[in-house]
C-alpha cells in the first residue's frame, strides 16, 4: 500500500513531461543543426555517398606477388578522391579479365575479387551505375583492360609475337567499341541526356623492357588499339606508357616499379608502380597537385563524352595531345626483396 504523498500530483507530472519533450526537441534541434553545417562543408557527404569506381584487371583490382593487394592505383587514387568528398571506391576489378570475359563471364579470378557480385563484370558495373540510389553519383570510373587479351601473343622467351596477335587484337577493338565502352557511356548517360560520370580508359606500360629491347613496338600496338578505340567514343586516355617513362627512359625505373627483376619475375606493379600509374590518373582527371612531365606541356581540354563516330579506318594511331602525363610521385621506390637482373628461363606466360 502507498503511503501519503507517495502519489505524483498532476501539476508535477506535467512539468516532468514537459521537460522531457522540450529535451528531444533539442536533441533533435542539434542533430538538425549539425546536418546543415555538414551539408554546408560538405555536401557530398551529408547529403549521399559519391563513389568512384574501377573497373578492369589484376592491374585494377592491385594485384602483386606478395599478395599485399590493398596499394593499388585504385585505391591511391580513393585515397586522394576521399579528401574532396569522394565517399565509396567501387572496385569491381577482376584479375586474369579479358575484354571477352568482362562482357560474357568466367573471369579467371571471379571468386575472389573485390567487389560483391556474380556473373560478368561489365553487367555489374552497368548495374551499380544504374540503380536508382547510385545514378549520378558515380564518377570517376577508370577503365584499364585490354592486356589479357594479347599478352598470350608475346613469346618472352623468343621476345617475338606471336601469329594470332592481329586477331586478337581485332577482338579487343570489337568488344570495346562495340559492348563494354557502350554500355558504360549508356549507363552513365541521364534521362536528359548528359553524362554523369567521367570514364577514362589506361594504356599500358612495357614490362618487357629491359629483357626484350625490342618490345616497344608490340606494346604501343596494343596502345594505339586502345586510343583509337576510346577515341571513337571521345573518351580520354591515360597515358601510362609515357609516365613510366616512353621508349627513352622505361627501363629506368622498371626494377623499381614492377616486379620484373625479381625472383620469379612478374609483370605486376609493385606499391611505387602504382603510385605512379595512380599519378597519371589523378593528372588526367585534374586532381589538386598533379604535375605534368619536365618538357610536356599540359593536355589539352578533353572533349565531353558524346555520341559514337565511326571507327577511323587503316592501322590505329594516337590521337596527339590527348593523353596527359604526370611526373613521379614523391613516393620512395626501392627494388623488390630479392631484386636481380632477369634470366631467360625466369620469364613465363603471366596475366595482368
Amino acid at each position: 500500500m502507498a503511503g501519503p504523498g507517495s502519489g505524483a500530483s498532476p501539476s508535477r507530472t506535467r512539468r516532468f513531461l514537459t521537460f522531457i519533450g522540450l529535451s528531444a526537441l533539442m536533441a533533435v534541434s542539434l542533430v538538425l543543426v549539425d546536418l546543415l553545417v555538414l551539408g554546408l562543408a560538405m555536401p557530398a557527404k551529408a547529403l549521399s555517398p559519391h563513389y568512384y569506381m574501377a573497373l578492369g584487371d589484376s592491374l585494377s583490382f592491385g594485384y602483386q606477388p606478395n599478395l599485399d593487394f590493398n596499394a593499388g592505383f585504385a585505391d591511391d587514387i580513393f585515397n586522394t578522391l576521399h579528401k574532396v568528398n569522394v565517399t565509396n571506391l567501387e572496385n569491381l576489378a577482376c584479375a586474369g579479365e579479358t575484354t571477352s570475359t568482362m562482357i560474357q563471364g568466367g573471369c579467371a579470378a571471379r571468386f575472389a575479387h573485390k567487389g560483391f557480385y556474380t556473373g560478368p563484370q561489365l553487367t555489374a558495373a552497368v548495374n551499380f551505375l544504374t540503380a536508382a540510389t547510385h545514378r549520378g553519383r558515380v564518377s570517376p570510373v577508370t577503365l584499364e583492360i585490354g592486356a589479357n587479351d594479347v599478352l598470350k601473343d608475346w613469346d618472352a622467351s623468343t621476345c617475338s609475337p606471336g601469329p594470332t596477335v592481329n586477331q586478337d587484337l581485332a577482338t579487343m577493338d570489337a568488344n570495346l567499341t562495340q559492348v563494354i565502352l557502350p554500355d558504360l557511356i549508356k549507363a552513365l548517360t541521364t534521362k536528359t541526356g548528359a553524362v554523369a560520370g567521367d570514364l577514362h580508359l589506361l594504356n599500358y606500360y612495357n614490362p618487357f623492357a629491359i629483357k626484350c629491347p625490342n618490345s616497344p613496338p608490340f606494346v604501343h600496338l596494343i596502345n594505339d588499339h586502345l586510343v583509337t578505340d576510346a577515341a571513337t567514343f571521345k573518351i580520354p586516355v591515360v597515358d601510362v606508357y609515357t609516365a613510366f617513362g616512353g621508349d627513352a627512359h622505361q627501363t629506368d625505373k622498371l626494377c623499381q616499379r614492377t616486379w620484373m627483376c625479381s625472383s620469379p619475375p612478374d609483370v605486376h606493379p609493385t606499391n611505387a608502380g602504382y603510385a605512379q600509374i595512380a599519378s597519371a590518373v589523378e593528372y588526367a582527371l585534374g586532381l589538386p597537385g598533379s604535375s605534368v612531365v619536365p618538357g610536356i606541356g599540359a593536355p589539352a581540354p578533353i572533349p565531353a563524352i558524346g555520341a559514337p563516330a565511326g571507327i577511323p579506318g587503316g592501322a590505329p594511331s594516337p590521337t596527339p595531345g590527348a593523353s596527359p602525363v604526370v611526373t613521379p610521385t614523391n613516393a620512395p621506390e626501392s627494388t623488390p626483396t630479392a631484386a636481380r637482373a632477369p634470366r631467360e628461363s625466369d620469364f613465363q606466360r603471366a596475366t595482368m
